[in-house]
């Protein structure tokens, strides 16, 4: 399996984590909802996010309390631009519905996706502590909910609570070498193991067990899939329909299903 497969399962959350020094959020806004509630109860939903990251599950209940006590729910509509690559990160966010997608973008419109960051993630850190700016493009893939906490209560924090920022170290590392295993594995293998990897690494992000396999619970076009490994989507619907020929995988409007988990793997570690 995959170094950033294997991540995954040693960090239930995972992935970048960024926003640099000032307490503004940009005001791109009507299509923003900007509140303190949730519908389920919010404070609980935090805490579950920050809980269920191998890094961050032992931070104390106060400390999670003063974040959240500090920050702001907003709600982002589909394909909205939250920060701009290189963009001032003021804030780290939680996501609570949808998801967001880290990409670039280069001069002649071509797009590379990165990682799709999903529920639960906590994200953007190293914007927050380097103050370089975002990153990537950061954009909700479909109506996405993030909790967004400034900077200024999380320096406050380990202010107050310098071990704590130990976990947020430990969090950036184990994410660089999940990111170093996906630069490997694109450099040395082939495209069909590189497809089928990516499948894997999505199933263990966003599986759900079904009767007909682990369907993937994002919503992703060939072209998603083809930016998320910097390929044409000719080259991805090639390889795709002999997944699907082969019984491995199948693909309905969007939806992607593993049928046989065993053989992608297979296919997978295959040169």
């Amino acid at each position: 399996m995959s170094t950033l497969s294997a991540a995954r399962k040693a960090d239930s959350s995972a992935h970048a984590l960024a926003r640099a020094m000032a307490p503004s959020l940009p005001q791109s806004a009507s299509s923003h909802r900007e509140k303190h509630a949730l519908d389920a109860d919010p404070r609980r939903a935090i805490h579950a996010a920050f809980t269920a990251n191998a890094c961050l599950k032992s931070w104390p209940a106060h400390a999670i309390d003063a974040l959240y006590d500090a920050g702001k729910l907003r709600t982002w509509a589909p394909g909205e631009l939250i920060f701009a690559r290189d963009q001032r990160c003021d804030d780290i966010q939680v996501v609570l519905g949808g998801a967001i997608e880290m990409s670039w973008t280069n001069a002649a419109g071509v797009r590379a996706v990165a990682v799709y960051m999903w529920p639960n993630e906590v994200i953007n850190f190293i914007p927050v502590l380097d103050g370089r700016g975002s990153m990537h493009d950061q954009r909700a893939h479909g109506s996405t909910t993030l909790f967004h906490i400034p900077a200024a209560a999380l320096f406050e924090l380990f202010t107050r609570e310098p071990t704590l920022l130990r976990n947020v170290l430990d969090l950036i590392c184990l994410r660089s070498r999940a990111l170093h295993g996906r630069i490997g594995k694109t450099a040395l293998a082939g495209f069909r193991a590189r497809l089928a990897d990516q499948l894997l690494v999505l199933a263990q992000w966003h599986g759900r067990a079904t009767a007909r396999g682990v369907e993937l619970a994002i919503k992703l076009t060939q072209e998603d899939l083809a930016a998320l490994l910097a390929a044409s989507r000719q080259r991805v619907n090639k390889e795709l329909r002999w997944l699907v020929e082969h019984g491995i995988v199948e693909v309905r409007y969007s939806r992607f299903t593993v049928i046989d988990m065993k053989a992608l793997q297979e296919v997978s570690d295959a040169v």
